[in-house]
């Protein structure tokens, strides 16, 4: 029997398509990536905001289609979409869809699909979830075998006005420190891994659920153990400013095997704008943070989002905001149009922004930051940069794409790297910078020096 699963939306989304792969293929089920051939088609997917929900019945419907056509045989609908709306929502709108699961079912899938392939149409979703996968779930990595998202916990509690996150995967959840290591350790056994990255809905509130405290610092410490590589790195996503320590900090200064690099989402500098969305955190301590972490870690990358056109933004708090961007010089930014979600707290404030609006915004903050952007990157001009190659450029197959420290996968730019050999994929290649523009660097590899 073969399942094409469609990871919809996030890396957390994407390792637990990852475990559901795992858990089929346990069982002997065929995993395809080819939707055209398959029997069951699995959609992952994401819903937080109305993009993501649109997306996601396209995809839905993009199968439903193929389902109709008889090229496949059965629909089943996972993850936040499922746990987002009631049985009689998604019954309705999809009637097309034979199954659907919700988050407390991916360790179930197997029997799931038992359920699905009698057409018994389960609807298999707990409105409060608390799964949470271990280091016995099978996994089977949808990433290049060289890197992979280690997931340390699940479920969120910051309650943030514009953000569902919370209603859908449930309240914040930490595995063990035992656990993560023993998922990194079998991971590294498993696959030629030369970069873990580290994820969760907020990864520095890890800890606080289990160990009554911060254990971020206490999780890393145990990682750096890890029997592999010293030139190999760990990455940090998905920080959020209020629930750094001065431990974290030290740690990650003192560390070279932690990448100097965080994705740190700050959303807005404005105190009214802080306080309205309830990030649980001032403009005073944000700046204290930025230059604490700057000072102590001098070759940081940081990397943060911004959200243009929250309720009751005024002008005012948008030229703060810009500001605020010109100053402090983030090496990457993210800027994003607030979404009015009804059920979100936010979505019952008053003074909403008018899309028009939200595009200028949008536009005007992207212009500064991309002059930014493109000052930094012509920095590197020249220098040598450890990067790991991750697989062939579309503009050409002689052409390689690679990451330094400096980018995450798939959210930042890349490197391309000139004069490379299909060899030098999954691997870490010395290349000279000889181009920059504001999203992407152009590089030459060094030859070996034997």
């Amino acid at each position: 029997m073969r399942v094409c699963i469609q990871s919809l939306g996030c890396p957390k989304n994407l390792v637990d398509s990852e475990v559901i792969s795992g858990s089929l293929l346990k069982q002997n089920y065929t995993i395809t990536n080819d939707i055209d051939n398959c029997d069951i088609a699995v959609i992952n997917t994401c819903s937080f905001i109305q993009p993501a929900v649109e997306e996601s019945i396209e995809a839905i419907l993009e199968a439903a289609e193929l389902k109709k056509e008889g090229r496949i045989k059965h629909v089943v609908v996972a993850g936040c979409l499922s746990q987002r709306y009631s049985e009689k929502e998604l019954k309705e709108s999809l009637p097309e869809v034979d199954g659907f699961i919700g988050i407390d079912e991916i360790a179930k899938i197997p029997e799931i699909m038992e359920q699905v392939l009698r057409r018994e149409g389960p609807f298999r979703v707990n409105r409060k979830p608390c799964f949470l996968y271990d280091e016995n779930s099978p996994r089977f990595l949808f990433t290049p075998n060289h890197y992979a998202y280690l997931k340390i916990a699940e479920g969120c509690n910051n309650a943030c006005a514009y953000c569902l996150i919370p209603r859908i995967k449930g309240t914040y959840r930490s595995r063990t420190i035992e656990s993560v290591f023993a998922e990194a350790q079998n991971l590294i056994t498993s696959y030629p891994l030369k970069e873990i990255i580290l994820i969760a809905e907020d990864t520095t509130y890890y800890g606080r659920d289990l160990y009554g405290e911060p254990a971020l610092a206490n999780l890393l410490q145990k990682l750096t153990q890890l029997k592999w590589s010293s030139e190999n790195r760990i990455r940090i996503l998905y920080t959020h400013p209020a629930h750094y320590n001065d431990a974290l900090i030290d740690f990650l200064a003192e560390n070279k095997q932690i990448c100097p690099y965080l994705d740190l989402p700050l959303q807005h500098i404005s105190n009214s704008m802080l306080k309205r969305m309830n990030r649980k955190i001032g403009q005073k301590d944000i700046i204290t943070l930025i230059e604490k972490l700057r000072d102590k870690i001098p070759e940081l990358t940081l990397r943060t989002t911004f959200i243009v056109g929250f309720p009751g933004e005024t002008e005012q708090d948008f030229e703060e905001l810009c500001r605020f961007v010109e100053n402090y010089q983030f090496e990457k930014v993210g800027v994003f149009t607030y979404y009015n979600e009804p059920d979100c707290t936010a979505g019952k404030f008053d003074e909403q922004v008018t899309e028009k609006v939200k595009k200028m915004r949008l536009d005007t903050l992207m212009k500064i930051q991309q002059k930014i952007a493109l000052h930094k990157q012509k920095t590197k001009i020249g220098k040598v940069l450890k990067v790991l190659v991750d697989g062939v450029s579309d503009k050409g197959k002689d052409i390689l794409i690679g990451r330094s420290c400096a980018e995450a996968p798939e959210i930042d730019g890349e490197i391309l790297v000139f004069k490379g050999q299909e060899k030098d994929i999954g691997n870490w290649v010395n290349i000279k910078i000889t181009e920059a523009f504001p999203y992407h660097l152009e590089g030459e590899i060094l030859a070996d020096k034997n």
